[in-house]
């Protein structure tokens, strides 16, 4: 699998758009999930996440049937050279188990941004076209839902604007992070590939991971960090933020980092914390990456 992935990576992140190596890559890369192995699971259950498939069908079903009124509006954020797909099915997914409208529920991604700056600065606008506010220094308060490098965005618009290169713009305003293998703490692959500046911040240990962390020590918001087993790009244990755990969830045998946007289990637990419900899981060491 490790050559899917090199393939794959020198068309996303080399910025090589609509090229053979991309689309080859991509397509093999479907194919073997459809084949079988991104439907596989095969770690075992997290005894910190005890719920059955069984009751994360029926919870699913009984909010599917309640909707209720969220308490702020919540945009949902794309992974890195990830197209807004992703994004967009999960806010989706979070629609119906909420029953929010899709003005309250907002996606975007940044397919061809090649660094954390810029789609940080796109989420401050994003927010504030979509949902105004007065005051100078903050965007309205939304909760966020970020896929992979999203969570990184999201900490980064969060951040005092001088970060991004934007001194006197807006910060965004953040009730709730919730982030799905994100690379908190660096990502695996960016320790053997790095090619334009996101690859290069997400290195393990990097000045820019530096400076995410010693901003998250006054954040006003809290952060609920996800992880997958057998996530070869980023890695479970890299997926929460320093000194945190995440909420582990077993891993497939391919793919695992690239769907686990579709993973039900995290799914039913961030929609029952958007409706002010009890969780399903909590914060565990993951057993492995």
């Amino acid at each position: 699998m490790r050559w899917i992935g090199f393939v794959y990576t020198l068309g996303m992140m080399g910025g090589v758009r609509l090229s053979v190596v991309r689309v080859c890559a991509m397509g093999v890369a479907c194919a073997m999930g459809l084949v079988g192995g991104g439907c596989i699971t095969l770690d075992r259950h997290n005894p910190a996440f005890p719920a059955s498939g069984e009751e994360i069908t029926a919870d699913r079903a009984r909010m599917l049937a309640d909707p209720v009124r969220l308490e702020c509006p919540v945009v949902v954020l794309s992974g890195y050279r990830s197209p807004s797909l992703s994004s967009a099915a999960l806010a989706r997914q979070l629609r119906n188990l909420t029953g929010a409208s899709s003005d309250e529920i907002v996606s975007m991604g940044y397919f061809f941004a090649g660094t954390v700056e810029a789609p940080a600065g796109n989420v401050v606008d994003f927010v504030e076209r979509r949902f105004p506010s007065d005051d100078p220094e903050w965007t309205s308060e939304v909760d966020v839902v970020a896929i992979s490098m999203g969570g990184l965005v999201a900490r980064l618009a969060a951040a005092d604007p001088g970060l991004r290169d934007e001194p006197g713009g807006k910060r965004l305003r953040i009730k709730t992070l919730y982030t799905l293998a994100s690379p908190h703490r660096g990502a695996i692959l960016a320790d053997w590939l790095t090619i334009d500046s996101a690859s290069r911040d997400m290195v393990a240990g990097s000045e820019f991971l530096q400076i995410l962390d010693a901003a998250l020590v006054d954040a006003e918001y809290e952060v609920v960090s996800y992880a997958v087993l057998r996530d070869g790009w980023v890695g479970a244990t890299r997926s929460a933020p320093v000194g945190q755990e995440p909420i582990w969830v077993p891993g497939r045998l391919f793919l695992s980092h690239h769907m686990v946007s579709l993973n039900r289990r995290i799914q039913t637990d961030i929609a029952r914390r958007l409706r002010g419900e009890e969780a399903l899981g909590v914060p565990s060491e993951p057993p492995r990456d």
